[in-house]
């Protein structure tokens, strides 16, 4: 009796402390009730929907408030992302939000709060984003901090609940053995009132529940992969689980344990046709199903080599490519050019000024007995030395400048595009550096090779940027550091949108024929047909019908691997994962509009490789 006491109580104070583990990822991180006695209440709930931080992208926060009171109020969030490192400056990314909630009545909103990207990745490198509530006077304000600890050569991973309850400490030490670290690894800190424990440190993944899952992809733009049970699919809210497969095709990766032998890819949702499918690259990501044990406890080491290799196999974990795949050797920074400055006429300018502002100025200009000229000549000198070197600069950089873009477009399935932009641009003198995006999506600066141009390097940690993203209507409003004057700086901006573009068959028998609803021609087409051959025409204009001519498989190699060649590494993996599909078409064009940013900019050319099924015709 006592032995079987003694299990109970163990079973308890087991099952206690799961449901405490479970609970933290929705811990609130601001509570407060602004009331006075005899009032109506008025309360305020910040809820972090992931229990760490990403690397970049977006972090979704929770807000609800009860307005029991008789007029409307308005709260405002104002939100300070930042990477820091031992040693380093740090980046910043400000962005502010206001909720109104009506009186007697309750509002209920997600927060995509913009980060910074971890550009910084020196020893102890974290991300801390910083959150201040303006309450309606005459209440207080309130203010909390999230903070994450990162290595740099691991990726940001989301995990459910079910998952983390059971392996987390387990699969902290395998990703921290992994990479050598030493110690209890934990992150994912609240400081302030609303304490949230744990010893800093590496972490697997951030916890999250299925249930409040957010519906928009761009919440996970920032994570890598996301592992959660076929239960924890099912629970999701139908527009979560529709959000998690785009972000999935955007490249994400999904491990989805089964506790079924009858599930498949078919069954849940994720492929359809495909029964017995237990893994896929949908996309430019990839899903593999494997079976949940009973116990519901993971291989810890399998499963942080399965996180990596997956990764790998899609382009590597954001972070990493964003610091690392742009410093060297990025096609689109080689074909810009180099830019060549007139430092002789700089320094001749200089050389003549100390000549002219010493000597002359001493012995001509005011020569004995007329010394006190010099508080006239030299203020004179200067000036004239100035305004010459401002009309230098204005000739050689000019005002604005230029700038190009690669595009990757792929076609989904549901009149889905899935977009990724690299753009490069060298700025002369600029006015406004302000600039609102044609849409909404993933943006980020990237880090370039060290040289007296580039403002987002290695050598200064990311550049010590200020920016700004506030989330307006149409797309990002963007301020501060993301362009600067007489500087050249690279960017990523990756979007999902709908698109009723697309390449249609029309005659499948025989010679081939297609038709395309693009809004503007493409270029080149190839075409590879159900049995694997090979097909391609020029100058394929919209809502014309087009038969196509034979090709072989080794013109497409050639020309594919020179489309290929003008992306960055993680989009020439992306395009690698599509190169063998049937029933795909693959095209070029010089007359697709990217996504537009800072428009006083001259555009010089936007190159756009587009990919996907062909449909039969109505």
């Amino acid at each position: 009796m006592r032995n079987r006491a003694f299990i109970l109580l163990a079973l308890a104070a087991l099952d206690g402390a799961l449901q405490v583990a479970t609970a933290q990822a929705s811990q609130a991180l601001i509570r407060e009730t602004y009331s006075a006695k005899g009032k109506p209440t008025i309360s305020l709930e910040v809820t972090p929907l992931f229990a760490q931080l990403p690397s970049s992208g977006y972090y979704p926060l929770r807000v609800k408030i009860i307005n029991d009171g008789k007029i409307d109020r308005t709260w405002t969030f104002a939100c300070t992302s930042r990477d820091s490192s031992y040693g380093s400056d740090n980046n910043e990314l400000r962005s502010s939000f206001s909720v109104e909630c009506n009186s007697q009545s309750v509002a209920a909103v997600d927060l995509l709060v913009p980060l910074v990207s971890v550009l910084n990745h020196g020893y102890d490198t974290s991300v801390e984003l910083d959150l201040e509530v303006s309450a309606p006077a005459p209440f207080p304000r309130s203010r909390e901090t999230i903070s994450t600890e990162f290595h740099p050569d691991w990726p940001s991973v989301m995990c459910s609940e079910t998952i983390q309850s059971r392996n987390g400490n387990a699969l902290d030490k395998a990703a921290g053995a992994s990479l050598g670290s030493h110690g209890s690894p934990h992150s994912g800190v609240f400081h302030g009132t609303s304490a949230y424990s744990g010893s800093m440190g590496l972490e697997f993944g951030a916890s999250f529940s299925p249930k409040s899952m957010p519906d928009d992809w761009r919440a996970y733009s920032g994570y890598d992969a996301c592992l959660l049970t076929d239960n924890d699919w099912n629970a999701l809210p139908v527009g979560a689980r529709s959000a998690l497969r785009r972000w999935n095709r955007l490249g994400g990766v999904l491990l989805i344990y089964t506790t079924s032998t009858a599930t498949d890819l078919n069954s849940l949702g994720l492929e359809k046709g495909a029964v017995g499918t237990a893994h896929a690259n949908l996309g430019w990501g990839y899903v593999h199903l494997q079976g949940f044990p009973d116990s519901g406890l993971l291989e810890a080491e399998e499963t942080v080599k399965l996180v990596g290799n997956t990764i790998k196999y899609t382009g590597g974990h954001r972070s990493r490519d964003l610091r690392r795949n742009f410093q060297s050797s990025w096609p689109l920074q080689s074909a810009f050019g180099e830019k060549t400055s007139h430092l002789i006429l700089f320094i001749l300018i200089l050389v003549i000024f100390g000549v002219l502002v010493g000597p002359v100025n001493l012995f001509v200009f005011a020569r004995a007995g007329r010394r006190h000229k010099l508080f006239v000549t030299t203020p004179l000198i200067s000036l004239g030395a100035s305004a010459v070197l401002v009309v230098l600069i204005l000739f050689q950089d000019g005002f604005g400048g230029r700038g190009q873009r690669v595009v990757l477009h792929q076609i989904g399935p549901d009149n889905t595009a899935y977009i990724s932009q690299e753009q490069i641009a060298r700025t002369g003198v600029l006015l406004n550096t302000g600039f609102t995006t044609s849409e909404h999506g993933y943006l980020s600066p990237l880090m370039l090779g060290d040289s007296r141009w580039a403002r987002v390097t290695e050598q200064n940690s990311g550049g010590n940027g200020r920016y700004n993203v506030d989330l307006d209507e149409g797309g990002l409003k963007v301020t501060g550091d993301w362009f600067q004057s007489r500087s050249e700086h690279g960017h990523l901006f990756e979007t999902i949108r709908p698109s009723r573009g697309r390449v249609n068959l029309v005659r499948g028998t025989g010679v081939p024929a297609i038709n395309s609803t693009f809004e503007f021609p493409l270029d080149e087409i190839f075409f590879r047909d159900g049995n694997g051959e090979f097909w391609r025409s020029r100058d394929v204009q919209q809502g014309r019908n087009v038969s196509l001519s034979p090709s072989d498989e080794q013109e497409f190699t050639d020309w594919f691997s020179q489309q290929k060649d003008r992306f960055g590494q993680r989009n020439r993996l992306r395009l690698d994962l599509c190169s063998d599909r049937q029933e795909y078409f693959f095209a070029v064009s010089t007359s697709a509009d990217g996504i537009a940013t800072l428009d006083t900019l001259d555009w010089e050319g936007t190159y756009t490789f587009l990919a996907g099924e062909v449909p039969a015709g109505n």
